[in-house]
């Protein structure tokens, strides 16, 4: 967290030949309770009760709270009772994970101003009732990624130290008990926006450490990238990503943007334009980054993320503004392919301080919507997406389906001719697998955690939703 904040089943139909279209309608303007509801800044989504459909969690920076927002299966929330937490000091970021392994969501907090890193265990049914402390030592404790940092198979977390100019980790040994903090980079001052993910394809989580500092002076900021060796040692790139080239680094993510099977760097600049580093493998530790800058009318990008909106399989950029004023609060940009973006389209005008914002198909449509919290406003807002298919005409009637639905072991198809391309959301949008299958090949989705996932058939341009028992 940065603390500057800008006065700021089978399933019959016909396929028509059909081209999408994508809008996004504000479904929900949630207000959080006014005793500990106050600067939502950190929002996360995941399941927390015990059905299928996609939670909130949302954390104060004055407020210092941590709230949960049940979804009533339609993609309509209400904020629980209870918080799950009302000692925290300024909330810096929360995550949602099942960290000891008893199949049940678990929400991750820190705590900014007294460097405290906290997990609640979840009963299964979204009931919280113990504070696990994991650390007292984490000075500005802000960002959380809970990945297998060590290789064995457990959920360790990554947290930054924005006061105390460090990114750390600890590892967890797989019932939610915690070592000693270790040290992912202390070089980097004020790291304000961090990212994790294999940067260089060797089958572990690297780390991407961006600086936020002496914010309106320009050129001050790095980027860098840290590569682990498999058991959680991290060595910097030689070659930094970026150097005295930014201002006020606000996030930073990875993704494969322009398709090219290599992981690229997003990052946003409150006082400049989101950009995205093209990462050039040279050889084992080091790699050439070219950057390339997309417009925008936000003055003060805040938050992105890279998400297929439009269901065409190619993940679309997605910002949020920093700005208290008027203008647009959440803006997207289709993705053309190779890294080329289309103009900005509006998705929402009316918050304040949209600085960040969760995605997942809140309604079981099949497709992904959008959860931001105002921090001027004190609420939550939800933006259902309203994806449809538009054009009737070259009408080629055929049946498609899948079956058993739900299915423990096999997907089974209907309809196919030719081998066919398949691919594989969560339901928090990520893809989990992209293949071809032939004519009569089933689908074999047994070692697929149990829950509801998203399945397009990318010929026919159509989605499916099953459910792994």
């Amino acid at each position: 967290m940065k603390k500057w904040h800008l006065t700021f089943f089978c399933v019959l139909f016909i396929i028509f030949g059909i081209s999408g279209q994508t809008t996004f309608n504000l479904s929900q303007s949630i207000l959080l309770p006014a005793v500990g509801g106050d600067a939502p800044y950190n929002v996360a989504s995941g399941l927390i009760d015990n059905d299928a459909f996609t939670d909130i969690v949302v954390g104060t920076s004055i407020g210092n709270s941590i709230f949960w927002l049940k979804n009533d299966t339609n993609g309509n929330f209400s904020v629980q009772t209870t918080p799950i937490s009302s000692t925290m000091n300024s909330v810096g970021g929360v995550a949602i994970a099942d960290l000891n392994n008893d199949g049940f969501n678990d929400v991750i907090a820190t705590s900014y101003f007294d460097g405290k890193v906290v997990w609640f265990p979840n009963d299964g049914l979204g009931n919280f009732t113990v504070e696990n402390v994991i650390s007292t030592l984490v000075d500005g404790a802000g960002q959380i990624y809970a990945r297998d940092i060590d290789g064995n198979s457990t959920l360790d977390l990554a947290i930054s130290a924005y006061l105390g100019d460090e990114v750390v980790w600890f590892a967890n040994n797989g019932s939610g008990i915690f070592g000693n903090k270790n040290i992912i980079d202390n070089t980097i001052a004020s790291p304000g926006a961090f990212a994790v993910d294999d940067m260089d394809g060797d089958g572990d989580i690297d780390a991407v450490i961006a600086n936020s500092v002496n914010y309106g002076t320009p050129n001050d900021s790095r980027i860098e990238v840290f590569y682990n060796d498999g058991s959680g040692v991290f060595t910097a790139d030689t070659n930094p990503v970026a150097d005295n080239t930014k201002d006020y680094i606000f996030s930073i993510m990875v993704a494969d943007v322009d398709n090219d099977s290599n992981l690229d760097i997003l990052v946003t600049d409150l006082l400049g334009a989101p950009s995205w580093f093209k990462r050039i493998p040279v050889a084992p530790g080091t790699a050439a980054y070219v950057e390339t800058l997309i417009s925008t009318s936000i003055a003060n990008p805040a938050c992105l993320d890279l998400r297929d909106l439009d269901n065409d399989s190619l993940d679309d950029f997605v910002l949020s503004s920093a700005t208290a004023g008027a203008g647009n609060d959440i803006v997207w940009f289709k993705n053309n392919g190779a890294g080329s973006f289309g103009p900005e389209i509006m998705i929402d005008n009316t918050q304040s301080q949209a600085y960040t914002f969760t995605f997942a198909d809140f309604d079981l449509d099949s497709d992904l919507d959008i959860a931001s919290v105002a921090y001027n406003d004190d609420s939550v807002n939800i933006f259902i997406n309203q994806f449809y298919t538009l054009s009737l005409e070259n009408s080629s009637m055929e049946y498609l389906g899948i079956y058993p639905n739900p299915t423990s072991n096999f997907l089974n198809f209907k309809g196919q001719n030719n081998d066919f391309k398949v691919v594989i959301y969560d339901i928090l949008g990520k893809k989990i697998l992209n293949t071809t299958l032939g004519v009569d090949q089933a689908l074999n989705v047994s070692s697929f955690e149990s829950g509801v996932y998203i399945l397009k058939l990318i010929d026919q341009n159509q989605t499916f939703k099953f459910v792994k028992e």
